[in-house]
């Protein structure tokens, strides 16, 4: 059982056709570990904006634009990565993004160097390493369904597709628990070179794994040497041929720009959260567990829908439950956190929110795959996502534009950082979560077209083996 011809294991369509190998369980390894290590540099300074503010000598709005960035590059740069990933392979994809998201964590970390570095250059060379880790992003989040295809049988791929894509937010959960954490100062240490030592240990954290992801990212290999799967063994369609045929299809259509809009939703909630609750009295702390408890249900409620989407292959039925769920978990919270002194009900709807979005989060990204199909895996996951990086942008300005100073006799924010008030905001967000909700679950018709290839290719090989038998006594 050491080598992987030994360690392989027939699949159930039919003997030795199929194999698994367990080297599919370092690829899922490798691939989780970059997707959180970049959700840790991307959201590194979301906790703390008000302490970011002002260790870089500018304005929330700003620390805003660094999350910012991750979303242009991938809107800009994703079809690049897509083609990578699916024409250059799985292996020179995920070390173009491994390597990338290295060097830009450690140029990130070089912006802690106050003493080192001019207090005027400590920004830009903090959006450098930041715009370098947002250019590897793409290549892990496509990554996801391609892996769970090439590796992984059909009766586990939604959970190995949950697995891979659950990191990215488990990345956000550890970096949400580690800023605040981290970036603790007393009252006299508020000033740009007393708070350098605070920002030196949190990128430096977040730069050890990024460094070890990369070096893991040397043993990925593309493929396996036989496939999971029926599916996984047929060529897909030539990347702008693909791009044409699934831009036809009118439910990828509607599930790229309803999928994507809850992906903007959750990455402006958790850029803005620190600062949606600091003026009511929250502190960083809290801010940082309610995304913590928002991401940690949202694992447990991806998990459960990849078991159950891997056990009853109803995609849709799971995907629109669970959206509605959101949507009314989500305006809960959204008026909750309107509230002093409440965080009881806060924690519960951020909770309730987390279980039923990112519950939806990877059976939109199977369902992607199942209505394309034979277009590449990276090609129909990187546009719901590119679809949702877009709308996170217009999003986030619209969140800034509605946004009005004002003074809250309850904030614990950093006097030198002006206080927002995210009334409107919350509003167009809702009302928008309700309008994405309602053309998802009237519009949306699934024709799962990978796994009626994967029905008839099993009825073929079962006949084929069936015919090849030599005939029988009694018919001689």
């Amino acid at each position: 059982m050491g080598n992987e011809d030994e360690d392989a294991l027939s699949t159930s369509f039919e003997p030795k056709a199929f194999k698994l190998y367990t080297k599919r369980w370092l690829i899922l390894l490798v691939l989780s570990l970059l997707q959180c290590s970049n959700a840790m540099i991307w959201l590194s300074y979301a906790p703390i904006a008000d302490y970011t503010a002002e260790y870089y000598n500018t304005s929330p709005d700003t620390v805003n634009y660094l999350s910012l960035v991750y979303m242009i590059a991938s809107a800009v740069f994703g079809g690049i990565s897509a083609f990578i990933l699916d024409y250059m392979g799985l292996r020179a994809g995920l070390m173009v993004g491994a390597w990338l998201n290295f060097v830009g964590a450690g140029i990130k970390f070089l912006s802690a160097f106050s003493y080192v570095l001019p207090h005027s250059a400590l920004l830009p060379v903090a959006f450098v390493g930041q715009t370098l880790a947002a250019l590897a992003q793409p290549y892990m989040m496509f990554a996801s369904t391609k892996v769970a295809a090439l590796w992984f049988p059909e009766e586990h791929r939604a959970l190995a597709n949950t697995v891979g894509s659950m990191a990215n937010p488990l990345g956000i959960l550890v970096g949400s628990l580690l800023a605040p954490a981290l970036v603790k100062p007393t009252a006299g240490d508020i000033h740009t070179d007393e708070l350098s030592h605070y920002f030196q240990v949190l990128l430096g954290v977040h730069m050890a794994p990024s460094g070890i992801a990369a070096l893991l990212s040397l043993f990925v290999t593309s493929k396996p040497p036989t496939p999971p799967s029926a599916s996984a063994e047929e060529e897909s369609m030539p990347f702008v041929a693909g791009m044409k045929n699934m831009f036809k299809i009118k439910a990828y259509w509607v599930l790229m720009i309803s999928c994507g809009a809850g992906i903007a939703l959750f990455t402006c909630l958790t850029t803005v959260l620190q600062q949606e609750m600091c003026p009511l009295g929250y502190s960083d702390t809290f801010a940082g567990t309610c995304s913590a408890i928002m991401i940690a249900a949202g694992i447990v409620g991806a998990v459960v829908t990849g078991v159950l989407a891997d056990k009853t292959k109803k995609f849709e039925e799971i995907a629109k439950t669970f959206l509605a769920f959101a949507v009314v978990s989500f305006a809960g919270f959204m008026v909750a956190v309107r509230y002093p002194n409440v965080e009881g009900l806060i924690a519960f709807t951020v909770g309730a929110f987390g279980f039923f979005g990112f519950g939806l989060y990877p059976i939109c990204l199977e369902m992607g795959v199942e209505i394309t199909y034979p277009v590449a895996e990276a090609t129909s996951t990187a546009f719901i996502i590119i679809s949702g990086q877009i709308q996170g942008i217009v999003y986030l300005i619209a969140m800034q534009a509605l946004a009005i100073d004002f003074t809250s006799p309850y904030s614990v924010c950093l006097n030198s950082v002006a206080t927002q008030d995210f009334k409107y905001s919350n509003i167009f967000f809702v009302a928008g979560a309700f309008v994405i909700a309602c053309f998802l679950i009237i519009c949306f018709k699934a024709n799962y077209k990978r796994m009626r290839a994967e029905q008839e290719a099993a009825a073929q090989r079962i006949l084929g083996f069936t015919s090849s038998d030599p005939p029988s006594p009694s018919n001689s």
